[in-house]
Order: C-alpha cells, then sequence, then structure tokens
C-alpha cells in the first residue's frame, strides 16, 4: 500500500488502520511538506517517502494507492493511481463534480481496479450493530431518521483545507451521515431540500444546515447540523425509529447518568459512565438499553474493517464497482442540496411521483 497525504489523518487513521490489517505492508508515502513527510516518516516508520505521488508509485509499486488529501485533489490523483495500475480507496469527500465522479469510475472499470470512497461510520460498531439486527427484524421496518450535531466550530477555527471552504459542513460531514441514512434504508434517497440560513455575521459558509430528505416507501430523513452553537457539544447524534422499537446511536462522547432502583439493597443505585467512542441504545416502552458501545474512538479500527473489506474485493477477477457507484450518489445528493439551498425549492433525485 502506499499513501498519498501524510498530514493529521494519515496519522490519526490511515495508518493505524494499516498497521492493525496484517496482510497490508506499506511500501511509502507521500507529500510535498517536508515536515509531514519527516513526522509520519519517524512515528511509524515508513520505509520511504516522496515529494510526489508519481515518484512514490513508480518507486514503490503498490497494488493499492490510498489517496488521504483534500477533495480538489482527489480527481488528480485518483486518476494517476488509476493509470498506473493501482486499486484506490479514495479519502470522501469523493470528488468535487458529478463529472469527475463518472470519469474516475470509468477509469476504475476500463483499468480493471477496484475503486471505493471511504465512508467509514458504516464500519463502526454502533452502526454496523444496529443494521445487523435491523436486518434480523428485531426492531421492525425502519421509516423515519433523525441525524444531528451541536458545537462551535465554524472554518475559522480550522488550521486546515477545512478552512477554506465556501461548501463546508454539508459537502464534509454531511457525506457521513447520508452514507448511514442509505445504508440503514438500502436505497438512495428520491429528494433532498435543504435551508442553510446565515443567522450571524461573519460566517459566510454553510455553518448551519437543514435538511430533509424523502426516501422510497414512505420513508424521511431528517439532519440538523449546526456548528454555531454554544450547547454542549454533540459530535453525531442519531435517532432511527422502527416499527417495534427506536434505536439511539451517539458517535463523539457519550456521558450518562441514570438512577435504578435495587431491590436487592432495598435503595436507589446511582450510575454514571463516560464513553470517548460512542454507543448504540435501543429505546422501547420509555425504557432504554444498551446494544453496542465503545470506550475508545472507531475512525481508524472502522477503517481498517473497510480495507479488510477492500482486500478481499480486490481478488475478483472483475472489480466491484456497485459501493463507488453509491459514492456518485450520495456526492450528486449532497450538490443538488445546495442547489436546494440557493433557489428554496426540493430538488427530485429520482422522477417526482
Amino acid at each position: 500500500m502506499g499513501l498519498i497525504g501524510l498530514g493529521g489523518v494519515a496519522g490519526r487513521i490511515h495508518l493505524p488502520a494499516c498497521r492493525a490489517v496484517p496482510e497490508i505492508q506499506v511500501v511509502g508515502g507521500c507529500d510535498p511538506t517536508e515536515e509531514s513527510r519527516r513526522r509520519m516518516e519517524s512515528k511509524f516508520a515508513l520505509p520511504a517517502t516522496f515529494a510526489s505521488a508519481g515518484e512514490m508509485i513508480e518507486k514503490t509499486r503498490p497494488e493499492l494507492v490510498i489517496v488521504g488529501t483534500p477533495p480538489g485533489s482527489h480527481f488528480e490523483l485518483s486518476h494517476l493511481a488509476l493509470s498506473m495500475d493501482c486499486h484506490v480507496l479514495c479519502e470522501k469527500p469523493f470528488m468535487t463534480t458529478v463529472a469527475e465522479a463518472d470519469q474516475i469510475i470509468e477509469l476504475a472499470r476500463s483499468k480493471n481496479r477496484l475503486l471505493r470512497v471511504n465512508n467509514q461510520y458504516r464500519f463502526m460498531p454502533y452502526y454496523s450493530g444496529t443494521k445487523l439486527r435491523l436486518d434480523k427484524g428485531e426492531f421492525g421496518r425502519a421509516f423515519y431518521l433523525q441525524a444531528w450535531q451541536q458545537m462551535f466550530h465554524p472554518p475559522q477555527r480550522e488550521s486546515n483545507w477545512r478552512g477554506r471552504m465556501s461548501q463546508y459542513v454539508l459537502f464534509e460531514f454531511g457525506t457521513h451521515v447520508l452514507d448511514l441514512a442509505c445504508y440503514f434504508y438500502e436505497a438512495l434517497p428520491d429528494s433532498i431540500s435543504v435551508v442553510t440560513p446565515h443567522p450571524r455575521a461573519g460566517f459566510d459558509s454553510d455553518v448551519l444546515v437543514h435538511v430533509t430528505l424523502r426516501f422510497p416507501g414512505e420513508r424521511l430523513a431528517v439532519f440538523s447540523f449546526n456548528r454555531i452553537s454554544h450547547a454542549p457539544e454533540k459530535y453525531l447524534e442519531m435517532r432511527l425509529d422502527c416499527e417495534e422499537a427506536s434505536v439511539r446511536m451517539s458517535l463523539g462522547g457519550v456521558a450518562r447518568v441514570g438512577l435504578d432502583w435495587s431491590s436487592a439493597a432495598r435503595r436507589p443505585i446511582l450510575r454514571a459512565g463516560f464513553l470517548k467512542g460512542g454507543e448504540a441504545r435501543v429505546e422501547k416502552n420509555g425504557r432504554s438499553r444498551s446494544i453496542c458501545r465503545s470506550a475508545t474512538p472507531q475512525f481508524a479500527s472502522a477503517t481498517a474493517e473497510h480495507l479488510r473489506l477492500f482486500l478481499s474485493e480486490m481478488l475478483a477477477p472483475v472489480p466491484r464497482l456497485e459501493a463507488v457507484r453509491q459514492s456518485r450518489e450520495i456526492l450528486a445528493a449532497v450538490l443538488a442540496g445546495y442547489e436546494s439551498a440557493t433557489t428554496g425549492e426540493t430538488v427530485w433525485l429520482r422522477p417526482k411521483p
């Protein structure tokens, strides 16, 4: 494996994920910044680092390349890696336009190479475990999904490329949440309606976003992303309402305090806990019980799980491209969301009933 991009995400996610998969040998990394190359080379004992992606691929000949750079460079670097006969795992957001996505998917098809986008949230246990139970019919049919984020983190607080984005929250973060909605519903949305008001001066990007999505089968998803809230931070909260129960999924730190009656002790028992990773809880008849929890963040381990799937799909004589085609549709929906925010109209992604 060769890694393009040796910034913060490489140290937090990509390289730890590769270390967790014994079948992966990292043969090199590249980054135009010398300081980043030295830091990652020292921390992860990289065998070789380069200033350019072309030189890295030519000299190390990786089978798989991870494109872990800002989205504006994804097209050029994915095109380079595929043209040099590498399989590609591209970070999200996938591309900047649907036309770029179509060209890259066609190149992967023509080169007979696997191409996937690292929307790794669906590989986190709170989401994958919920989906497994949903598939078994434990909760009944899912019909309504709510997701919300609240924090004070406008782009001015970013010290990297995110701070320069005009299409900020929906494009950079919303792709994860939309991918999860499609994962649970096993369908792409029929329509999208987005409102991005500007209630405070000084923030020109979409720091406050409300999204409504219609899905086939009379199902809805509603997202509320607020990056200018002074409330306690919630990285990603989600509730999936089903016929028999609801499931609350929390990502990015969970603190809970509860007071339960103990029959044995004949007195109330105070319970408290804090999880830095996340949790999924089933809610039914006014009660709540945990079905999955993680004390530590799962971003790297979820990427490792995605890499295991990637390696298994690399073995196919003709690599499957269904997953990246869905990533293309998610990109199209997000861009349609910005169109909706501009026009004030719902955008239909499928023929209107």
